[in-house]
């Protein structure tokens, strides 16, 4: 981590950086390689919340304060919620004191960056032999469609959004118990390590 950051009152995301540079950040505009870097940690109070669970946070915000520890970075903490809420919901986080800045990450070397990398295509490689042709066993043909979709993700983070996509729309078309199954059968996909 960059030791010349300091840690505790800066605002989540691309505040900081976006601030920075005169732009205000919009959920439309990518963040700065900087931003992306952003790293927070949970306080005394974010720890006595996730054993407690006392205070009225959304079921978004509550998954995101388990997966903040002070290592991963605001651009792995993207690939675990849904697209354009990070923000506002380490915002939510932030303005209840439950979590803190800890600073921005190095850039990763080259040699990271190719294992990472590496890593990355393994993980996409096992997910989709996974999920192979589920879509189809569970709707008939109907779901070659979400078989595709899953066959043509070229990564991680797009195989997440996929599937967080299909669950919504089986829940609408097929109903609660549909979903569910789903869920059950994509869980193991998120709780894949990310290649830190």
């Amino acid at each position: 981590m960059n030791p010349e950051v300091p840690a505790g009152d800066s605002p989540p995301t691309g505040q900081r950086a976006a601030a920075a540079d005169g732009a205000s950040p919009t959920p439309a505009q990518p963040r700065s390689t900087e931003a992306q870097r952003l790293v927070y940690a949970r306080t005394g109070a974010g720890e006595t919340e996730l054993a407690a669970r006392e205070r009225p946070l959304s079921g978004s915000a509550r998954r995101l304060l388990m997966l903040i520890d002070g290592r991963r970075t605001v651009g792995l903490l993207s690939n675990f919620v849904r697209t354009g809420e990070l923000d506002a919901l380490l915002a939510e986080l932030f303005e209840q004191r439950l979590i803190v800045s800890a600073g921005v990450a190095e850039p990763p070397d080259e040699q990271s960056r190719l294992a990472r990398q590496q890593a990355e295509q393994a993980s996409l490689m096992a997910a989709r032999k996974q999920l192979d042709r589920l879509f189809e066993r569970e709707f008939g043909t109907a779901g070659h469609v979400w078989d595709a979709r899953v066959a043509d993700c070229v990564n991680m983070e797009v195989l997440r959004r996929v599937l967080r996509e299909v669950v919504d729309v089986i829940y609408y078309r097929h109903g609660e118990a549909a979903a569910r199954r789903i869920v059950a059968a994509v869980r193991p996909i998120f709780e894949l390590r990310h290649p830190d």
